[in-house]
């Protein structure tokens, strides 16, 4: 008889236990992204890495072999645009691959993750080279 309560006991705890972390975890509907109707992207084959380099006044970016040079975010903006809708005419998706200078300061950092977000354009951060 003692052994069945306490096998009991045992599973209340693992359930308390169980419903507990989803409790906590943080899993909303709002962290998924649901496909939109107006939103339709065409299927991409391939991905091209564009590297882009934020210097205290300006911004390199450089894409297949070819090389821009920006002197402001929204130039910056115009370029990634345009970037990313010629590569897709080709089935490719761009994804920009981000390297602050030490120069560099956090605003421009935040810009560039701004015009990304906006422009729904996938980022990479290459950290070794920021430590």
């Amino acid at each position: 008889m003692g052994n069945k309560t306490m096998m009991l006991r045992l599973i209340d705890v693992a359930l308390i236990i169980l419903l507990g972390f989803i409790a906590i975890s943080r899993l909303k509907t709002e962290y998924i992204d649901l496909p939109a109707a107006g939103n339709a992207e065409p299927k991409t084959d391939r991905t091209a890495t564009a590297t882009l380099y934020i210097y205290k006044s300006y911004y390199d970016y450089e894409v297949e072999g070819r090389k821009r040079r920006a002197r402001s975010t929204d130039e910056l903006e115009r370029v990634l645009r345009g970037s990313k809708s010629s590569l897709l005419q080709s089935r490719t998706k761009l994804i920009v691959s981000i390297e602050p200078h030490k120069s560099s300061i956090m605003q421009n950092l935040v810009d560039v993750l701004d015009i990304c977000q906006r422009n729904q354009i996938e980022k990479n951060f290459d950290y070794d080279r920021i430590n």
